[in-house]
């Protein structure tokens, strides 16, 4: 569904979200497709999200907080979810008045990540809608358990899994955003999605929208990021034409207990396949000959269509990259949500049966890989599906929804 320009009146958009790579890069797709057509975007960003949005000509703001620094800092065996979550209580009301500033004028705020519940806080104060986006579904439901829990549960316990500790995230920002609150004279920002949009940016294909979401809740297709990237380099192109297709092993910003256990899996299989081998931050070299390319950081949608299956960690991502392409994927979860998205590519019938990274070998790298080529029409078949979708253009017709709303009680007839 995409927002007719006849139609269309012009709008003024406050983006704020807080988070890695992967939350910021979505969020400045979405702004460059809300500034292509006629929005007057603002950004708020984590330090590394702005760089980017700089580097596209947008309009963007550093958020309070060196997220990089603190992940570097962190204790070699502190958990990455208490480490953020403590920079997001620490921050939050920083973030809220940042918003809030930069909402002086706007038609609407978009929240996301650590950032939106400051985000919500600072758009009721202004009197402003507030359109919710998130890159996995946050929603309660009894469909399936919440991502970040990493084993699945009897599916009558599905819904009270995904509200507990949405509730405790929600009580931890919301103490820490108590003096603001005060400040601006607004209640707390109460937990629940009936009151405002919250859109799931994931392929409807891999996650189809919960029947028991509210109205306002839906998933509505990847924020698919369409800047024009650089070409292949010569290296890349020469070792893909020199041969069949390879297949791709890249864990991205992963970094591994024992990585040797991946290096000498990698290896094992370059005895009998191509290999482009993508080591990421996993920190892992290997001796490269005719049949094994290692690479830096090389555009997923433009490396994918040229590869016969995709062995990757199991981010979202890489999973939607490699499905768009039609390409059978092998997932080795590592962390995080990364098993929640292997079961879901698994259900979708695009990816073999997950392997665990502590009992990876050559043997059972090679078994999954010529399982996964089963899948190949399958897997087409699902990129074909969202060759259809067009998640920016859901999302921006939601915006336009809620300022037209907004405008026609502002100025009845």
């Amino acid at each position: 569904m995409g927002t007719d320009s006849a139609t269309r009146t012009p709008a003024k958009v406050v983006l704020c979200g807080y988070g890695t790579e992967g939350d910021s890069r979505p969020l400045v797709t979405f702004a460059s497709w809300l500034t292509a057509h006629g929005y007057d975007v603002t950004l708020l960003l984590e330090a590394d999200g702005v760089a980017l949005a700089h580097g596209r000509g947008l309009r963007a703001h550093p958020l309070a907080g060196d997220l990089r620094g603190t992940l570097a800092a962190q204790n070699a065996h502190a958990r990455h979810a208490q480490t953020t979550l403590r920079l997001a209580r620490r921050h939050t009301g920083d973030w809220a008045r940042a918003t809030r500033s930069a909402a002086d004028g706007a038609d609407v705020v978009v929240g996301s990540g650590l950032a939106v519940a400051s985000a919500q806080t600072a758009a009721y104060a202004a009197g402003l809608p507030f359109v919710g986006v998130s890159m996995f579904p946050v929603v309660p439901t009894r469909a399936f358990p919440p991502p970040l829990l990493p084993v699945p549960l009897p599916h009558q316990l599905n819904r009270s899994a995904h509200e507990l500790p949405l509730r405790l995230l929600w009580r931890a920002l919301g103490r820490a955003l108590e003096p603001v609150c005060r400040e601006w004279g607004v209640p707390p920002v109460p937990v629940g999605f009936d009151d405002h949009p919250t859109l799931c940016a994931v392929s409807p294909a891999l996650v189809p929208t919960p029947p028991d979401w509210p109205d306002a809740a839906r998933v509505i297709g990847d924020l698919r990021d369409n800047w024009p990237a650089p070409p292949l380099d010569t290296r890349v192109l020469d070792f893909l034409s020199s041969g069949p297709p390879p297949v791709y092993v890249g864990f991205g910003s992963m970094t591994l207990r024992r990585p040797q256990r991946l290096r000498a899996a990698v290896l094992d299989l370059s005895a009998s396949h191509r290999v482009v081998f993508a080591p990421g931050w996993s920190g892992i070299r290997v001796p490269e000959g005719p049949s094994l390319l290692s690479i830096g950081n090389v555009p997923h949608d433009l490396l994918f269509s040229h590869v016969t299956a995709v062995v990757h960690h199991g981010g979202a991502g890489t999973i939607h990259a490699a499905a768009r392409t039609g390409v059978p994927q092998v997932v080795v979860p590592v962390a995080g949500d990364q098993a929640w998205w292997a079961r879901r590519a698994r259900e979708a019938g695009i990816s073999a049966r997950p392997l665990r990274l502590a009992h990876l070998t050559g043997r059972t790298l090679a078994d999954a890989v010529e399982a996964a080529d089963a899948l190949r029409p399958r897997a087409i078949a699902v990129a074909a599906a969202m060759a259809k979708e067009d998640g920016c253009a859901a999302a921006g017709a939601t915006l336009q929804q809620a300022v037209t709303t907004r405008r026609a009680t502002a100025h009845p007839d």
